[in-house]
């Protein structure tokens, strides 16, 4: 059975909107006045423009990747016969497997449920979590993305807001949140896959 990871697209769209003029402006503006001071009519304030131009688009091309991967992934959870399988390409390298040994069950989540230091949020957004997948063990998730690698942008700070908890490399996870489809139907799918 697959179990349907809800994203909000918005979410994504936006912050693809944001990061176009980073993307596409800082590069177009380094190569004009690049060009300009190769034709002799720059000066050496427009090859420094030029320059730290080209620099900052260079650092935020794994944020802007990070992005693009976000909003065109298709998140899911699959119940295989030994292993619940996490597939998300915003957030993991490659599918993790977690033993089915080791799920104790799952619950549905309101709202306002808080993410404790051993939890890992299937979401990069700040966006109302419903499922929660129980474990009786801690699990790492060895294929999770290094904050270097794009997922730093997820994190920056916003007034009044945590930032999510999602999988990183070397940490211990006792519970799992994420954010089903059909809530209901996902953690009647996992009780009864695990009993």
């Amino acid at each position: 059975m697959v179990i349907r990871v809800l994203r909000s697209r918005w979410r994504g769209a936006f912050a693809v909107v944001a990061l176009v003029p980073w993307g596409l402006g800082l590069p177009l503006a380094a190569v004009a006045f690049v060009l300009d001071a190769v034709a002799g009519e720059g000066g050496p304030l427009e090859l420094t423009v030029a320059v730290l131009g080209g620099a900052a688009s260079a650092v935020t091309v794994p944020a802007q990747a990070q992005t693009v991967r976000a909003l065109v992934s298709r998140p899911r959870l699959a119940l295989g016969p030994e292993a619940l399988v996490v597939h998300d390409a915003a957030l993991l390298r490659g599918a993790a497997r977690i033993r089915r040994e080791i799920i104790a069950g799952a619950e549905r989540l309101d709202g306002s449920a808080q993410a404790g230091y051993d939890t890992a949020e299937l979401s990069p957004y700040r966006e109302p979590l419903n499922v929660a997948i129980l474990l009786t063990e801690e699990h790492i998730f060895t294929s999770a993305r290094r904050r270097r690698g794009g997922t730093w942008i997820w994190l920056v700070p916003r007034r009044h807001e945590r930032p999510p908890r999602f999988p990183e490399p070397g940490d211990r996870h006792r519970r799992i949140h994420m954010r089903a489809a059909d809530p209901a139907a996902a953690v009647t799918a996992i009780n009864d896959w695990v009993s």
